[in-house]
């Protein structure tokens, strides 16, 4: 039987490569009608956050399956590293996978020995029988696997920063994440990320990131400073987040009708 299109194409993997700046959305709420209203606006992937959001295998699936006709790529932050998670991530169909807190070389080295099939990895093979071959129909999928899938360790911590060569260099790696939240948390400034300590980190990590041939994205939360990030190199950014759309839409339009009314 025909297939639509060619599911194995990650087109996230390779618009970070070939340097087209991806734009993306996170999705922190579980529902998939949420996941499709954001697919109709124009992101290129959806950011969906399985590490503070609550996600299951379930939610991560139907919200794959109702973006699928959309131009947006899928990509789950997992709640940690793990050989299960990431393999059932993978073989769900989802090929971008952002690993939380990761700070050293060794961490990385073990995401990826867990993330691919031997001899690179352990990874059990049963993608055929499931969504990630499209249910055997994708024989070419051991075959495409290793230029398709893009595993993204988060550095997002003092310690991390101290070992980014390491973790960005690891064999295998697609691109590296930069949480700016956790770094100002871990930094001692709360959740400043505008502090200057924290701004100047950022940079540094962008530019030294790009300096190495590795693709490099982060959050940004303002448009001012994507272009900013953008300048310096980053391959694909966040930039907001459902339920943040939702708080301020909900406050503002409140608000406006109050002040219309009530004066």
């Amino acid at each position: 039987m025909p297939m639509v299109k060619d599911y194995l194409n990650n087109a996230f993997k390779h618009g970070i490569e070939a340097g087209k700046l991806q734009y993306g959305v996170a999705q922190e709420t579980t529902s998939p009608d949420v996941a499709e209203v954001l697919a109709t606006s124009g992101y290129d992937w959806l950011f969906i956050d399985g590490e503070h959001g609550p996600h299951t295998m379930q939610t991560v699936l139907e919200i794959a399956r109702v973006i699928a006709p959309y131009d947006m790529t899928p990509v789950v932050r997992i709640p940690e590293a793990g050989t299960g998670i990431i393999k059932q991530v993978l073989d769900s169909g989802i090929q971008n996978i952002i690993i939380p807190k990761v700070e050293s070389g060794e961490e990385t080295e073990n995401i990826m020995y867990w993330a691919s099939y031997a001899p690179r990895g352990n990874r059990g093979f049963g993608a055929t029988a499931v969504r990630a071959g499209r249910f055997g129909r994708c024989n070419d999928y051991l075959a495409r696997n290793v230029e398709e899938i893009c595993i993204i360790p988060q550095i997002e911590s003092k310690k991390g920063m101290e070992n980014l060569e390491a973790i960005a260099k690891t064999p295998g790696v697609g691109a590296v994440f930069l949480g700016p939240i956790d770094l100002a948390v871990d930094m001692g400034h709360g959740i400043d990320i505008f502090h200057p300590e924290v701004a100047e980190a950022m940079d540094d990590m962008i530019k030294q990131i790009k300096a190495l041939g590795v693709p490099v994205g982060t959050i940004a939360v303002t448009p001012e400073q994507a272009k900013h990030f953008a300048d310096l190199g980053a391959s694909f950014l966040a930039l907001g987040a459902d339920t943040a759309f939702l708080v301020q839409a909900a406050d503002n339009t409140l608000a406006a009708f109050k002040k219309s009314i009530e004066g």
